[in-house]
Order: structure tokens, then sequence, then C-alpha cells
């Protein structure tokens, strides 16, 4: 699968969906005393989970009713600049391509301080499932609008 987003384009995005600060914790490092790299995915994961909840989608209930999942298909992320312990970053979801059963999202981890210092651009495409056939349904209108809600 090729990547939904360039980096270019993440790079260069305008739009931010919504954008959350992290502290890089002792506990997201390597051996490498490197940010960890899962730990990107986890704040793509936060940020995504925040901005559905934040408009009204109720992720735990309907996980819990069992009226929708939404697996992952492919993740990626590219490197730009390290982290260390005790860095300050802003996490951005800048691009949302919605498909009729699937929808990708593209991120940027930038510096707290220094907003054109990216250290990396992660990016995430979903594929919406009914959780007792997995067969793939229509993106519900709700995660629609509120992966299009910007400035959050």
């Amino acid at each position: 699968m090729s990547s939904p987003f360039s980096p270019e384009r993440l790079r260069d995005a305008t739009t931010v969906f919504r954008a959350e600060p992290r502290l890089v914790r002792f506990h997201d490092v390597d051996a490498a005393r490197t940010m960890f790299f899962a730990r990107y995915f986890d704040w793509a994961s936060e940020v995504y989970i925040a901005q559905l909840m934040a408009h009204g989608v109720d992720v735990p209930g309907m996980l819990t009713r069992q009226e929708l999942a939404v697996p992952l298909r492919h993740v990626e992320a590219s490197y730009r600049a390290p982290l260390f312990f005790g860095d300050r970053v802003v996490v951005e979801l800048v691009a949302v391509d919605l498909g009729t059963t699937s929808f990708s999202l593209g991120f940027r981890v930038r510096a707290e301080d220094d907003p054109a210092k990216h250290h990396a651009y992660v990016q995430t495409v979903h594929v919406c499932i009914d959780p007792q056939g997995f067969r793939p349904v229509a993106v519900p209108a709700a995660v629609r609008e509120a992966l299009l809600s910007a400035g959050t």
C-alpha cells in the first residue's frame, strides 16, 4: 500500500483539525535515549480518539454496544528529528481523506516552541467494519463530521 499523504502535504498543511501538546516522558524513551517508535502511534491514536469524542462521537459506547469497529489497515511514520526525555511537542491532525468504508489520517509532530521544526509524520488508515461479521460498512456520518471539524 502506498502512503495516503506525502511528507510535503503533511509538512505544508495549513488546516489543523486537532492539536494536542505532549511531553516526552521517561518511559517514552528507549535504550538509545530517543523516543521509542511505537509512542508516535500511541500519540496519533490518542489525538484521533480525542477528535471524535470532542465532536460528540461516543467511542466507548460504540465499542461496548458493538455498533462499529474501526481497525487499522495501514500505519507508517517518517522520522525527521529525534525526541528526547523532557522534549515538548504538539501532535497535530492535519490531513483527513474520507472514503466510503475507510479513512486516512495524517499527523505531524512538531516542536512546541518552533512550529517549523517537525519531528515526525504519522499516517494511519482505518476501515469501518461490522464487529459481528467483520464486513466493511460505511463510515458513519457522525464520524465523518467529527473528523472534518477543524480547529479544536
